[in-house]
């Protein structure tokens, strides 16, 4: 058995003895049953679906691993069950050596596999996911030759080529879902502060237009943005449509100045929403 160190954050550690006589409740229970049974079907017939639903397991899961921790001053740190962990902590983390004199980083899905591959009165275990154990495996590839799942039973090996290619599958993922637009996130509401003397001038510079029979006039917020919406039931082509709400607009400036002014008919996204704000202000006679 070989020891390798390490830092991590403190904030990411669970950490708790792995001797008899420990305390209900010492070892969370990590939930890992589907990916058991993933990894019990691999071993019963390898195939591609079976590989994929393990590799999906395994990305989401989390496990138990066995260390040494050593605290700021070089001394081992101690305990039963929980403990806390001091700042500047170093983790040694145990291997495993196969007959080859292969490496591994071993891990287990729940503290009765852990039990079962440790023979020691007292050994530390903290709970990693699988991007800290490709970080440590691909940190010391020349010493590891990957990570083994319950090494006691199951005996799950990731090599260091799967580790790769599993972190290059999901930073592709990462970068995939940077590139997805974001929804936009509309919010509307009613103005505030604005006299009937205003709405008076808006029905009067819209009796101008005959294409429109209604009016509506509320606040739209648009991400972190906030403008003035007036939304139109409109009877026309889009060019007219687009120039009586520029007209529009641009006479309500004088009024509105807090927030930019926008116009748009009722069939529209931003109309459907002001229609659910309130009536509206404007009815053709």
């Amino acid at each position: 058995m070989a020891e390798n160190e390490i830092k991590m954050n403190k904030k990411n550690v669970n950490a708790a003895t792995g001797e008899a006589g420990i305390p209900e409740g010492a070892f969370p229970d990590l939930e890992n049953g589907p990916l058991i049974e993933a990894m019990n079907a691999l071993k019963k017939e390898e195939n591609k679906e079976t590989q994929t639903a393990l590799i999906e397991k395994v990305l989401t899961a989390k496990f138990f691993a066995p260390v040494d921790i050593i605290d700021g001053d070089g001394n081992p740190v101690q305990g039963t069950g929980k403990i806390q962990i001091p700042e500047n902590s170093k983790f040694n983390f145990k291997l495993i050596q196969n007959s080859k004199g292969e490496q591994f980083f071993p891990v287990f899905t729940d503290i009765e596999e852990f039990q079962k591959w440790n023979k020691q009165p007292k050994i530390n275990t903290i709970i990693v996911i699988f991007p800290q154990i490709a970080q440590l495996a691909m940190q010391k590839s020349e010493e590891l030759s990957g990570f083994v799942i319950n090494p006691m039973t199951q005996n799950i090996i990731f090599s260091q080529d799967a580790i790769k290619h599993l972190l290059d599958a999901m930073n592709t993922v990462v970068e995939r879902h940077k590139a997805e637009p974001k929804p936009v996130q509309l919010m509307f509401g009613k103005p505030a502060n604005v006299p009937e003397a205003v709405y008076g001038a808006f029905r009067k510079k819209l009796k101008k237009y005959p294409e429109v029979s209604e009016a509506y006039f509320c606040m739209l917020k648009r991400d972190e943005h906030e403008f003035y919406l007036f939304t139109l039931e409109i009877d026309a082509e889009n060019e007219r449509c687009k120039k009586i709400g520029d007209e529009l607009c641009e006479s309500a400036k004088m009024f509105l100045t807090k927030f930019p002014i926008m116009a748009a008919p009722v069939k529209s996204p931003f109309g459907e929403g002001a229609k659910k704000v309130g009536e509206p202000f404007y009815t053709k006679e």
